[in-house]
């Protein structure tokens, strides 16, 4: 009987020449497939690999070739059109795909231990299901019946843009069209993307409390290990019809995948920030074209690249302009200006109007994008402030804890007593954060009852859970909180929401920023007046002439995107330019420049029609954990000339002469911001 080897994809870290593919000999009695997991070994360890292909033949020499060890065939095969969609995403985000296909997995699957793994198998068959309260299906208004007919309007791969104002019922029509699916066939699945781990719990609830007599499981990074590998594998084996999760879901392997949805599909948090540095959304698209099944992106701000797919008319547009509740109306924007004096944290007419909900009864929402009693502490004598010893950014004052924290990497240190470099012992805090915002509200309304939702204090999905149902239930008067606030929550006592330093992002360099900030404010003014009180956003600013407020005012979204969409066009920016990022960091920032200037040298060497290479430079946070970062941007109007550059820069750096020792590097392809 003749040899056999099967192509075996490694998790190797990095981009490693070759992919992270090796070639391994299989056993004469080895009952392989392409798709299975095997044990291999790997230099002096024993890793687990996944079968990416079997031949005859092999281009390494024979006293080379090392045998399969193992196969865990008690499992069906991951599919073709998992590894294929694995395949895709190494591809196009310059990744290795046996660095992709194995980071896909959980830990659990990775663990080459086989006599645990043989214990635990039974237990992960094993789902106990949370009793919910069933939630019936409420009748669609005509918007929403509409929306729901052009998901299913045409048979095959699709991709909508449910765009709705907030309140207009989103996730009523994603239950009607998962409620269809899950009726045609009995093998059918869905896969329900959200944004943050913190609107999990109450999405997930809503979908059991509705299909109580299916299996949904959930998929995110506050899941322990096991738990995980029980939800992956519930899908992976076509036993849970419904996976509701987190970026990472993305890549779950389907038995029978019939349904692609993205809740705030504008959300940042689908961009991953370090490895596989990929767009969940995107690939939510991706995933939905290999399958022919329709894609559903949500939200009441979509991002501007959607929008343009909308405008070109890639994507269909399907539009909820009012209020799912009748009685209930979008709520009314005030604009506080602060230019002149600026208060220490409430202007009068906010506090006025804070007295006056309270006195109704109402709860009042206090919207404020920062972390911790205030940004830096500073002295009064020669300005020193408070910076972290690994980075280059701030340290932030948390006064509750009486220290401070560096929110990049995580370093405390105590409040100095005398200013280091002056010695003058008058030391201040400057600036505001949610702390301080607590402070303040218990000096002024202190028979109210408050609570601080933040990253400090809701830290895992069961405090996010507890902190939000107390909110629902009418146990909390003001809630002040950052961006955990301002997501998906169906707040219905909430009257009024304070908005405080949302200039911070209309000064910001960044292109995207208000972009962000019109989705942010309007998100957390959505949380006013869901049910049938009369809602109020008061926004301090020290800018009420700006464009975003009169778009805001206008509750005119499409303006506002037509505005940035010209902008953007103008300027070359995204979505009407496609960039890419080298990231490099090492010890010395000289080094790590030095590294970025051979690249920028290699890439101008391959003469790539079409694309335009930068100058390396610092990047804005230069030092993190003490490394020196820098980076490189290249741009293309071409997405297809773009990739092919990527593909031989890559190849060049990874086969360097002489590379430069100590320095890390990555490709960012589409990066989120510069």
């Amino acid at each position: 009987m003749s040899e056999r080897y099967a192509q075996i994809l490694l998790d190797l870290p990095g981009m490693v020449a070759g992919g992270g593919v090796f070639d391994y000999r299989l056993p004469e009695d080895c009952v392989a497939q392409v798709g299975h997991r095997v044990v291999v070994p790997l230099g002096p360890r024993k890793v687990v690999g996944i079968v990416a292909g079997i031949s005859d033949t092999t281009e390494v020499p024979a006293n080379k070739v090392r045998g399969v060890q193992h196969v865990f065939d008690d499992v069906r095969p991951l599919s073709l059109e998992w590894l294929r969609f694995i395949g895709f995403a190494a591809d196009y985000y310059v990744r290795g795909v046996g660095e992709t296909a194995l980071g896909a997995l959980p830990q659990f699957f990775r663990t080459p231990a086989r006599a645990r793994y043989d214990a635990s198998m039974r237990s992960l068959r094993t789902i106990k299901s949370r009793a919910v309260r069933a939630v019936p299906a409420p009748e669609l208004n005509q918007e929403q019946k509409a929306a729901l007919e052009r998901i299913f309007e045409h048979p095959g791969f699709s991709v909508s843009m449910l765009f709705g104002v907030t309140g207009s019922g989103k996730t009523e029509v994603y239950l009607h069209a998962i409620e269809r699916v899950l009726a045609k066939d009995p093998a059918n699945q869905v896969l329900m993307l959200v944004p943050e781990i913190n609107l999990t719990p109450q999405l997930e609830a809503r979908v059991r409390g509705r299909f109580q007599d299916e299996t949904v499981v959930t998929m995110h990074s506050d899941l322990t290990p096991v738990q995980r590998a029980r939800s992956w594998l519930a899908v992976h084996e076509g036993r849970a019809r419904i996976l509701v999760g987190t970026r990472l879901s993305v890549f779950a392997s389907f038995h029978k995948l019939a349904l692609v949805l993205v809740d705030e599909e504008h959300d940042p948090s689908y961009k991953a920030g370090e490895g596989l540095r990929f767009s969940a959304r995107d690939l939510a698209v991706k995933r939905s074209q290999d399958n022919s099944v329709p894609c559903v992106l949500g939200s009441a701000t979509p991002s501007l690249e959607t929008w343009a797919q909308v405008k070109r008319g890639a994507y269909a547009l399907l539009a909820l302009r009012h209020r799912a509740v009748q009685s209930a109306r979008l709520p009314r924007l005030e604009l506080v200006d602060v230019s002149r004096a600026r208060p220490s944290v409430f202007a009068p007419q906010v506090k006025q109007a804070v007295d006056e909900a309270l006195s109704r009864g109402e709860q009042v929402l206090v919207f404020i994008n920062r972390r911790g009693y205030a940004p830096v502490i500073s002295c009064t004598a020669c300005g020193w402030v408070s910076r972290c010893l690994h980075c280059s950014g701030f340290t932030v004052f948390h006064k509750t804890s009486a220290s401070l924290v560096c929110h990049h990497c995580g370093s405390t240190y105590r409040v100095p007593e005398h200013c280091p470099s002056c010695g003058n012992a008058e030391l201040v805090a400057v600036g505001v954060g949610t702390q301080r915002i607590e402070e303040a509200i218990a000096h002024y309304w202190p028979e109210a009852r408050v609570l601080r939702i933040d990253r400090d204090n809701v830290r895992t999905k069961n405090a996010a859970e507890a902190a939000f149902e107390s909110v629902h239930a009418g146990e909390v008067d003001i809630v002040v909180g950052t961006q955990m606030i301002a997501k998906g929550h169906d707040f219905k006592r909430v009257g009024l929401v304070v908005v405080l330093n949302a200039d911070a992002q209309l000064v910001s360099h960044d292109v995207r920023a208000e972009e962000r900030l019109f989705a942010t404010l309007m998100q957390v003014a959505g949380r006013a007046g869901r049910d049938k009180l009369e809602g109020r956003v008061m926004v301090q600013t020290r800018f009420p002439g700006h464009p975003i407020y009169e778009d805001m005012k206008a509750n005119d979204y499409e303006r506002f995107a037509e505005r940035l969409l010209q902008g953007r066009r103008e300027a070359m920016a995204p979505p009407f330019t496609h960039q890419a990022l080298l990231l490099a960091q090492s010890s010395s920032l000289e080094r790590t420049l030095g590294f970025l200037k051979r690249a920028q040298a290699i890439a101008m060497a391959l003469d790539a029609p079409d694309v335009f290479v930068y100058d390396p430079v610092p990047m804005q946070l230069m030092r993190l954990k003490d490394a020196e970062r820098g980076q490189l941007l290249i741009e293309s109007s071409s997405r297809a000339r773009r990739h092919a550059f990527l593909k031989a820069w890559n190849e060049a750096l990874l086969t360097m002469p002489d590379p430069v020792s100590g320095v890390a590097w990555t490709i960012e392809v589409d990066p989120a911001q510069l």
